[in-house]
């Protein structure tokens, strides 16, 4: 198995949020959703992207003198780029001395991602910490994502997956065997709603959730709660009675926050129309969680951080 590859865009290390414990968490590249809010849009992708931050171009033009496509543009002596002749080939970023042209997404084999991941081994051993798979949907990596699983849990890594459900259920359905922990997004519960918001509906979602809980799997639902787009009293009390039913009076919420903003702009594309809650706002959605029986855990709260 370790002569698969994928598309991972980052491995962030020394992670205190997306599980117990210090974490590495592998990124793979690639999201059937394309939510509305997405903090990171250089993870819908399942290819790898160049991002061009051009404010830190320093406008020396090395990029124009290497690219094949002649897709660099200059103006007032900075370089952006031509989306419609780029190919995304990274050799202007190759050159960019000023770090303004970056490539998100490389491919790498199994054993590859695992030598970065054995770097923290002794961290995650003193902390009850491991290894944290999230995306994108790390699920649709398919099996380079479970050859990885496997590898970490051979190791004897504690093991969580970072899942927006949206996925095969051929294919979810081989992750509870695999997971120390699920950590599962609930963006939406009105299929319309979701569908306008995602771009997909959530019926496949809503299923993985339930084949999910009812695994027995340790896992916590997270809800990223967008002012004006998920935060209802409805989809609250809809949330509430879902978790009900199989017990559980407990949801983490992600609010939403403006900090991927830079990227939007780096790939050509329009600013998320939300902005972030004031300290009152939230105050005040989070006591509506209160109101239906659910507990409302901040990601600073969810693991003892």
């Amino acid at each position: 198995m370790e002569h698969l590859t994928g598309i991972i865009y980052n491995i962030q290390r020394m992670s205190t949020e997306d599980g117990p414990g210090l974490r590495s968490t592998i990124f793979l590249k690639g999201c059937p959703l394309r939510c509305l809010w997405c903090s990171n849009p250089e993870s819908q992708s399942f290819l790898p992207q160049l991002l061009v931050f051009e404010n830190l171009c320093s406008g020396c033009g090395r990029c124009a003198a290497v690219c094949p496509h002649m897709a660099v543009t200059a103006k007032n002596g900075r370089y952006n780029r031509d989306v419609n002749l780029c190919r995304d080939c990274g050799a202007c970023a190759s050159v960019c001395p000023a770090g303004a042209r970056v490539m998100s997404g490389a491919e790498m084999r199994v054993e590859e991602a695992m030598r970065v991941v054995r770097k923290d081994e002794l961290f995650y051993r003193n902390s009850g910490g491991g290894v944290t798979f999230g995306g994108g949907e790390p699920v649709c990596g398919g099996e380079f994502f479970f050859a990885l699983l496997e590898a970490c849990r051979n190791e004897g890594y504690h093991v969580c997956v970072d899942t927006c459900g949206c996925c095969p259920a051929e294919q979810f359905s081989r992750v509870p065997a695999l997971a120390d922990l699920i950590l599962f997004d609930c963006k939406h519960m009105d299929p319309e709603a979701h569908r306008r918001l995602t771009g997909r509906g959530n019926r496949l979602i809503l299923d993985n959730l339930r084949e999910a809980l009812n695994s027995g799997v340790p896992l916590r639902v997270r809800m990223p709660l967008v002012p004006g787009a998920n935060d209802s009293e409805e989809n609250i009390i809809a949330l509430a009675a879902l978790l009900r039913d199989f017990g559980r009076d407990e949801v983490d919420v992600l609010p939403y926050h403006a900090f991927g903003s830079g990227k939007y702009g780096a790939l050509r594309r329009e600013l998320p129309p939300f902005q972030s809650y004031g300290p009152g706002k939230l105050e005040e959605t989070l006591a509506g969680f209160a109101r239906h029986g659910l507990k409302a855990v901040l990601p600073s709260e969810a693991f003892g951080a």
